[in-house]
């Protein structure tokens, strides 16, 4: 029985790490991991259980890993983006010419004023409505809405 705990340890541990990376590789092997715990317990032996791992794992990782990596990826766009990066698509307007050699320009967006840049460093004049295409920590990237 002491094999069967040190199989759910090993799937354990791979679990945690896997929480910590999210590329679901790590989980193929602690799915592995748990089914050669479920062998060890009905008394396979050590050379049975090590096989059992390699071919689940095996498994999970070249056929049921590229599912999951498809479906998280869907998921992460249909997520509203939140904070500062829900600015990115949405219009603003200039309030301060935008120029990048002199380092000015703001635009307001959503009520609050932040500084701004041009994407491809054209000067933008105030009151021209542009759309947010980016961040640079809490500078806006901005290109004209043509």
């Amino acid at each position: 029985m002491s094999v069967t705990y040190l199989w759910i340890f090993i799937a354990c541990c791979l679990f945690l790490v896997e929480m910590m990376t999210g590329g679901f590789a790590l989980m193929a092997f602690a799915i592995g991991g748990l089914v050669a715990a479920i062998g060890a317990a009905l008394n396979i032996s050590i050379a049975w259980q090590i096989v059992i791992f390699i071919i689940v794992s095996l498994l999970f990782f070249f056929f049921i890993r590229p599912l999951l990596v498809r479906w998280w990826k869907k998921r992460e766009k249909t997520i509203p983006q939140t904070n500062a990066y829900g600015l990115i698509g949405k219009s603003a307007k200039v309030v301060e010419d935008i120029n990048h050699e002199n380092k000015t320009g703001r635009a307001i967006i959503d009520g609050d004023n932040f500084m701004a840049i041009s994407q491809d460093g054209s000067i933008i004049k105030a009151g021209t409505t542009v759309e947010v295409v980016g961040l640079e920590s809490t500078i806006l990237i901005v290109k004209n809405k043509d």
